[in-house]
C-alpha cells in the first residue's frame, strides 16, 4: 500500500508539473485519472491534499515572481480540485446511499413495532379463542349429558306411563268383575 501511495506521489507530481507547464490550456483529464486511482487505492481527500501540498511545495519555487506564484498556486488549485472530483462524488453517493439507509432502517424499526403489537394481538386472539373453544367442549359435554338425562327421564316417564295405565286397566277389570 504504501509503496503504490509512494508511485501516485511520484505520478501526481510529475503531473502537476507538466500541468503547471502548459498553463492556462493544460488538460485536467490527468487529475482525475489521478484522483480514480488514489480512490482505488482506498485514499480519503486529506490523503490527496498531503500528496498534492508536497508536490505544490517542490514546484513553486520562491526564485519565481509572486505573481507567477500566484498563477501557479490557482492552477494547482484547480488540478487538485479536478483530482479530488471522483473521491468527492463517491463520498455523495455515499452520503445519499446512507441517508436512504438511515431511512429504510426507520421504515424497518417502524415496521418491526407494527409487527410486534399485531403478534401481540394475535396471541391475545389465540388465547381467547382457545378459551372460547374449551368452552364450547364444556358445554357440549354439559349438553351431551343433559341429553342423556333427558332420554333415561323419557325412558322412566314410559315405564311410569305403561305402569300407570296398567294399574288402570287392572282397577278397570277389578271394578267391572266387582260390577
Amino acid at each position: 500500500m504504501k509503496r503504490k501511495q509512494t508511485g501516485l506521489t511520484r505520478q501526481y507530481g510529475a503531473a502537476l508539473r507538466k500541468h503547471l507547464k502548459q498553463g492556462p490550456r493544460a488538460s485536467l483529464q490527468r487529475a482525475q485519472g489521478l484522483g480514480r486511482q488514489a480512490m482505488a487505492l482506498g485514499l480519503e481527500t486529506l490523503d490527496l491534499a498531503r500528496i498534492h501540498e508536497q508536490a505544490v511545495i517542490k514546484l513553486v519555487l520562491p526564485s519565481y515572481s509572486p505573481g507567477t506564484r500566484d498563477a501557479m498556486v490557482r492552477r494547482a488549485g484547480t488540478f487538485f480540485a479536478e483530482a479530488i472530483t471522483p473521491i468527492e462524488k463517491t463520498h455523495r453517493i455515499a452520503r445519499e446511499a446512507n441517508a436512504h439507509l438511515s431511512q429504510v432502517n426507520h421504515s424497518l424499526r417502524r415496521r418491526t413495532v407494527e409487527l410486534t403489537a399485531s403478534n401481540r394481538q394475535l396471541k391475545q386472539e389465540i388465547v381467547q379463542r382457545k378459551s372460547a373453544q374449551e368452552a364450547l367442549r364444556r358445554s357440549e359435554q354439559h349438553s351431551r349429558q343433559l341429553l342423556e338425562q333427558s332420554r333415561r327421564m323419557q325412558e322412566q316417564l314410559r315405564l311410569l306411563s305403561r305402569q300407570l295405565l296398567s294399574a288402570q286397566e287392572d282397577e278397570r277389570k277389578k271394578i267391572s268383575r266387582e260390577l
